[in-house]
């Protein structure tokens, strides 16, 4: 079985390009189609539907994926095994993660990490809530710098509680007070993220019955802030994100304490590669230290 063409596949099933897939890859566009002909002749049904919009997988394609998966991460684990039983150390661990992680966190760990593992790749991933709880558990990436979601079948290990603010435009009202009573955001102008499952500024205003008038739905939380500093209207980020930041904004405490708990999570001990199990124990004494 050729696990070449099965990475191809995934990577197709990302981009939803063969032109992308080939620039990231190494592959002609040609090479890509030509190595897709051959898997679909080798499963006997089509894999991909191609429309104006890009490629996407079809429902049978869609049905084998954790399947691949699995089968890659075998072939990634057997792979170190071999090298660390020859005495080195190398593979490519796969890490899922929020913007606010990748800017604040990752780079740091993973520049102390290659110190003594050198010739251990890393794949970073951004993405939201619902997207790092579905990669874990599908293993698309073999640890996630997360926050705590409940109801999701993987292992979690908190670091911190990343309290969550009031961002506001310096000349509003409330930028007089030291701290914002969460009630106070009920029916004010806000701007916020996409929902998704499991995000943490929807699930406080839920839980508190907060309902504030929700005037913009941005695509990150960077673009909150600049619909802030143009005053457009009042939004609540976390902490880590919020480090470093500075414009036409302010940052209140909100009252009730409220935050999210960010830590480290994985599939499960069983499924991690040799390079994987190092990367997580030394991440988590580095974010615990």
């Amino acid at each position: 079985m050729d696990i070449k063409k099965w990475k191809v596949m995934l990577a197709v099933d990302d981009y939803g390009s063969f032109t992308r897939v080939g620039e990231e890859l190494g592959y002609t566009q040609s090479g890509i189609t030509q190595m897709m002909k051959a898997l679909e002749k080798e499963v006997g049904f089509s894999l991909y539907i191609k429309d104006n919009h890009g490629v996407t997988l079809t429902s049978n394609a869609k049905t084998l994926i954790p399947s691949i998966q699995a089968l890659l991460n075998a072939d990634e684990a057997l792979n170190q095994e071999i090298a660390s039983l020859k005495g080195a150390q190398r593979g490519t661990i796969r890490i899922g993660t929020y913007l606010s992680c990748s800017i604040h966190w990752i780079p740091k760990i993973i520049r102390e990490f290659q110190r003594s593992h050198p010739d251990i790749r890393f794949k970073v991933i951004e993405g939201t809530e619902a997207d790092l709880a579905d990669w874990i558990q599908d293993r698309r990436v073999d640890i996630g710098f997360i926050s705590y979601q409940k109801g999701h079948n993987y292992q979690f290990l908190p670091v911190m509680n990343d309290d969550l603010y009031a961002v506001l435009p310096k000349n509003h009202p409330f930028a007089a007070y030291d701290e914002i009573p969460l009630e106070a955001f009920q029916g004010v102008p806000f701007v916020i993220t996409e929902y998704t499952p499991g995000n943490d500024v929807h699930r406080i205003l839920k839980e508190y019955k907060i309902k504030p008038d929700i005037r913009y739905i941005t695509v990150n939380e960077f673009s909150c802030i600049s619909m802030v500093e143009h005053e457009l209207g009042l939004t609540i980020l976390p902490g880590l994100l919020l480090r470093g930041q500075f414009g036409d904004f302010v940052i209140r405490s909100i009252t009730p304490n409220v935050y999210r708990q960010l830590g480290l999570a994985y599939s499960s001990p069983e499924d991690l590669s040799p390079a994987s199990g190092i990367f997580l124990k030394y991440a988590k004494d580095f974010l615990l230290d």
